[in-house]
Formats: C-alpha cells, structure tokens, sequence
C-alpha cells in the first residue's frame, strides 16, 4: 500500500473525534437547578403531639416548583403524609396536592411538581395566590389524626389582630376573649376562646348588629364553641345575605356578639361583649380588683395590689356594677364600709357587701347600681384608720 495513503487513513480517525469535540456533539452535564424565589409559611401543632415547623415554597431555574416540609419532634421512624387541601383549614376541602411523606426520623419531606393532582397547571405566583392550607397527617392508617396545619397562599395569616372580652353573663364561671385576625385576602379569622365551659356541651355563636342594650339580628354565624376546649374558630367573608366584609371592615362594625347555652336554649347567654366601633361600651363588662389589706398599729390600714404599694388610706375610686375584694388581716382592727365616715357600727353600709367588719379573711363589695356617689371604710375602734370611696358609674 502507498505509504501516503496509509498515513491518510490513520488521520481519519482523529479528524472525526476533532469535530465531535469542537462541534458540541459528546454529552455534556446537565445545567444546575438553581432557586429563583422562596416563601416559607409556618405549620402550627395540632392536638398534643407538638410537632410543627414550616413549608418553603420554591421556584425553580428549570420551570418547576418544590415544597420543602421540616417539622420538628416528629417520632423516629414515622411515615407521615402531608397535603394541600382547597379553603381554610378552619373551613377544611379536598386534596388539591398530594405531598412527599415526611420521614420521621429527619421531620423533612421534598415535593417537585407543575401540575396539581388533576393535572391543572400551577405557577409559583398562582402558588402564592392560592386558596388553600396544608395538613401532615399521623400516619397512612390515622389520616383523620393531624399533627400539624398550616394556611398558605391568600389564606395566610398576617400577624394583624384585634382581641375583644366577652364577659360572663347568665351562667357563672364563663368567660374568655374574641380575636379577630387579618389574612393576606382581607378575610377574617374569627376565634373564641372561652374558659368555664361545662364538658360536652356546644354553644352556638353569632355576631349580631347593633351593641347589647340595642340588640339586634344575626349577622354573622360563627361556629360553636366546644365545652371540653372552649374554642370555636370561624372563617368570615361575608355577613348573612352575602354582603362581602373584610377584615377592616369588622373593625368598625356597628356589632356584638353572643354565646348561648346551647341550640335549645338560645335565651340564656354565656357570654357577650360588644364589639367594633362599641368596643369598650359593654355594659356587663364590670371592673374587678382585689386588695390585700393589713394594718400599721392603729394608725392606718395598708393596702397593697392593683398599683399599690404599702399605701396607707388611700382613696378609691369604684364603678356601680364592679366587683372589690379586699383580702384582710387586721386584727382588733374590724374593717367596715360605711355610709359616714366614722367609728362604730351604726351607719354601716351592707348593699352588695360580703362580710363586712371582718378582721380576717375576705371581704367582697359588689357595688349596686343605686349605690350613693359616696362611701367609706372605717375601723370600728379607731378613726385614724379610714378612706373614702367615690362610686361612678
């Protein structure tokens, strides 16, 4: 063979791993996902097992989205199913997006996805946007059992509240607070939180308009507050009808709520406070406060609590309806309210009071409507020792 056509066919060889080099045709590896945005959103505990944590939200260089789940004190060895479910958690849906289990032992779970369950498109915008909570479950045989919840999307809570006493009324012992909370829609979460509440009862709850001596309709439905927690949660959108209110809206609403005994008997109430622009008119919202009192020989009595500090015969200033207790230890020092300001026992006065002239243990005064503008304490011996009280309404 012709030495120059066997050296031709040698450089073959090379020439065509030449091109595949500088042409881009071997395999190259593939470009990083990298994470373009993030939201993280927090999971909260439910019930007693105290696992919770957060969900992190991510956009992804290559077109998809993740979820990361990291929960702590979940059980090692746990397998727990995670979804986002359609609404609020308060008011529950379906699976829209079934999750990665969360492994117990490391509380974390990965989700990379673009579509929901039934194949509708999602973006991480529409992701944020989204109607909808999420819910990590016991286990696969205890789904109804949840262990942690938390509403993502428009849904989230924005940390904005306003808190309002709902005040004992016809049954002695129940009482608690409402709290209104702003989510990133404008909606509101609406939460009672009542303590006294007998076990196993349901007590049904409304917002209505108008303020307590007014009265009025219902105008929102709240769900009832369960006797064995003392909670009911409620998410509010709208008033009766339909009308659309928002969360600013409920601050200056004309309004007041009721909790009643239960659907039998809706004419005894539990609890109610006024509400929105009647904040702070509630006319059952009665001051209480409490004194312990002692005493400096016979010269003075020495009050402490509720702002004072070894005072000695301050004046007080008291509200027809309040209730005062005075915790004493006085002896030979018997401690009277009256309606002169002097020793004895001729003008004491006994409407609403508990005890009076004790020299220990407690003394109650709940302060009548009719009470005078004027009254005062007294030592039964001793003159010194005395203040006045001035009743206001």
């Amino acid at each position: 063979m012709n030495r120059n056509l066997l050296a031709f066919l040698m450089i073959i060889p090379f020439f065509f791993i030449s091109c595949s080099d500088d042409d881009g045709y071997s395999n190259p590896e593939p470009p990083e996902i990298t994470e373009l945005n993030s939201k993280i959103y927090t999971l909260g505990t439910v019930g007693d097992f105290g696992v919770s944590g957060t969900a992190k939200f991510i956009e992804n260089s290559d077109a998809t989205l993740s979820i990361e789940l990291d929960l702590q004190n979940t059980p090692a060895g746990g397998i727990h199913p995670a979804h986002i479910h359609f609404n609020t958690a308060v008011e529950t849906g379906g699976i829209a997006l079934t999750l990665e289990d969360v492994n117990g032992d490391t509380g974390k779970s990965t989700t990379i996805f673009t579509t929901l369950n039934d194949g509708t498109d999602i973006t991480y915008l529409e992701l944020l946007d989204f109607d909808g909570y999420i819910n990590v479950h016991l286990s696969a045989t205890e789904l109804s059992t949840i262990v942690a919840q938390g509403d993502i999307g428009q849904n989230e809570l924005t940390g904005e509240t306003i808190s309002y006493d709902l005040n004992e009324r016809d049954v002695p012992g129940i009482n608690g607070t409402v709290v209104f909370a702003k989510r990133v829609n404008q909606t509101t979460l609406v939460s009672i939180n009542l303590t006294g509440t007998p076990a196993g009862g349901r007590h049904p709850a409304h917002i209505h308009e108008n303020d307590i001596a007014t009265t009025g309709n219902i105008i929102v439905g709240l769900n009832p507050v369960i006797g064995d927690s003392g909670i009911s949660k409620t998410q509010v959108e709208a008033l009766v009808g339909g009308a659309a209110v928002t969360y600013t809206e409920l601050l200056t609403i004309n309004a007041y709520i009721n909790v009643h005994l239960s659907n039998a008997d809706l004419d005894t109430i539990v609890a109610q406070g006024n509400i929105g622009s009647n904040a702070g008119t509630d006319p059952g919202g009665a001051e209480s406060k409490t004194y312990d009192v002692t005493n400096s020989g016979a010269s003075a009595y020495i009050f402490n609590g509720e702002g004072l500090s070894d005072s000695n015969n301050p004046d007080f200033t008291f509200k027809r309806g309040g209730t005062y207790t005075f915790n004493v230890t006085v002896p030979g020092h018997p401690f009277y309210i009256n309606s002169v300001r002097g020793t004895g026992t001729a003008n004491t006065y006994n409407s609403g009071v508990t005890n009076n002239g004790a020299v220990s243990g407690t003394i109650t005064f709940t302060v009548p409507t009719d009470a005078p503008d004027t009254l005062y304490y007294n030592c039964e011996f001793h003159s010194s020792m005395t203040g006045m009280i001035t009743i206001i309404d």
